[in-house]
Order: C-alpha cells, then structure tokens, then sequence
C-alpha cells in the first residue's frame, strides 16, 4: 500500500466522524425541546465535529509537507470560544429567568449572577447603614 492511499484513508475517515458528529449537532438542535438541552447540540457537537475536520486538514498539510499551523490555531480558538460562548448563553437564559421544560432550572433562580455579584454586595452594605 503506498503512503497517499493512506493518507487518503485516515483523511476520509476523519472527515466522516466531523460529518457525523455535525449531523447529529444538527438533529440536536432540531429535536430538542428547550434551549438548556439545545445548548448541547451545537456546542458539544460543532466541536468536535470542526475538530476532525481540522484534524483531517492538518494531516492532509503534513503529507504535502507543510505543517497546518493554521488549522492548529483555528482547532485552538474553537475549543476555547465554544464552551465560553455555551456558558455565556446559559447564564443569560437563566438571567431572562427561562425554565426548561424538564423542570425548574438547576440551580436556584434567585442567586446572583457573576457581574451581579458586586452590586449586590454593595446593597447589602447600604441596608447595613
């Protein structure tokens, strides 16, 4: 078996498991009932789905004998904006007091949240007086 035919096959094989996982990231946010669950689908999936795509370039650039340093930064700047734009999400539907349909929310509604946390610090100061 020559190189390029493997090259090919390891190649393919990650574009089908990034096809997948962004096909079922797609169903995810189509089927599922409220944002909480939907905010799964996109993140968790796009993630790793945009992972093996890159992955697949990076060794498709290592066989054309370059090294896929922009597919490396990409893959980088994914992993770290998705799970900080999924909490950002969340904590703003909990901010606009959203339920999910499972249930109250997990945690109590009534807490603060992070950049509340100091005016409500002050308030309680201000009663104090």
């Amino acid at each position: 078996m020559n190189m390029q035919l493997i090259m090919e096959i390891i190649v393919s094989f990650f574009l089908i498991v990034g096809a997948f996982f962004l096909l079922v990231g797609g169903i995810g946010m189509v089927k599922l009932p409220d944002l909480f669950m939907r905010l799964h689908a996109p993140t968790k999936s796009s993630t790793l789905g945009l992972g093996s795509f890159l992955l697949a370039a990076m060794i498709y650039a290592a066989f054309q004998g370059r090294f896929g340093f922009a597919e490396l930064l990409i893959t980088l700047f994914a992993f770290i904006t998705a799970p900080v734009s999924a909490n950002l999400i969340a904590q703003a539907a909990i901010h606009l007091r959203l339920r999910s349909t499972s249930g109250d929310v997990p945690e109590a509604l009534d807490r603060p949240l992070p950049w509340q946390r100091q005016r409500k610090i002050k308030q309680f100061k201000d009663d104090e007086l």
